[in-house]
């Protein structure tokens, strides 16, 4: 239970998603239940907002611990990142993370220079200076440019992840379509691991392209073992 925040914080990046294609984005609102081994232990919501220019999105996920999970975890954790969306291109702008708690020491706080390809700013009390490669994302707009790779018809394959100094490489292997029963419905999915080479741990996703790949399952392992699950319990569609 001592790891539900950073299990959490990792996870709340595996759900992101929009609708078909860049120029059609609509903003949505999901909750998740969570589970950390057989225990529920907490809600997850994901929001995804305009932010009032063109082509500009801001996605904030939000874990709130329940029950057990509330004596090492009492307040919301939130994840939020400002991405420019372009064609078949994601580009986070910030990302910001709050792990609820009141030692800041374990919050983060990035902003992101492409004219300089450098990502600056604080990750859990060290300072940020990093080369960007192309195509780098945040935890949070990593997942946002797979599933819109997928949208528009592409495999998301690997793509880098800035994870405080240094940048990190998932590769994406599709396994199956299933269709799946969640508290929110039954849903076509196609199914999807995400995993760093050489790493122990990976995670599954059950995708749903009638929800534009939005992850209505998310199964969390390491060496095999089942650690954490989030399970769609509610969609809702903006305008």
């Amino acid at each position: 239970m001592r790891r539900f925040l950073s299990i959490l914080a990792g996870a709340l990046g595996l759900v992101i998603a929009g609708t078909s294609g860049a120029a059609t984005l609509q903003p949505f609102v999901a909750q998740y239940q969570a589970k950390y081994t057989w225990l529920s232990v907490g809600d997850i919501r994901l929001e995804l907002k305009r932010d009032g220019m063109p082509g500009r999105w801001i996605l904030e996920t939000r874990g709130d611990p329940s029950g057990l999970a509330r004596l090492v975890a009492s307040g919301t954790l939130v994840q939020t990142s400002w991405m420019q969306v372009a064609g078949d291109g994601v580009r986070p702008l910030k990302f910001r993370l709050d792990d609820g708690m009141d030692r800041a020491k374990e919050d983060v706080s990035l902003d992101f220079d492409w004219s300089s390809s450098r990502a600056r700013g604080v990750a859990k009390g060290e300072p940020v200076d990093t080369k960007l490669v192309p195509n780098t994302q945040d935890p949070v707009s990593f997942q946002f440019a797979m599933m819109l790779a997928l949208q528009n018809g592409h495999e998301p394959g690997q793509l880098p992840m800035i994870d405080g100094q240094k940048i990190k490489l998932y590769d994406h292997t599709f396994l199956r379509e299933e269709r799946i029963k969640t508290p929110a419905g039954t849903f076509d999915t196609v199914v999807y691991r995400s995993a760093r080479p050489e790493s122990s741990r990976e995670a599954i996703m059950w995708l749903a392209p009638k929800l534009g790949y939005l992850a209505v399952q998310v199964e969390q392992y390491r060496k095999g073992k089942k650690l954490f699950a989030m399970y769609m319990r509610q969609y809702k569609s903006g305008d």
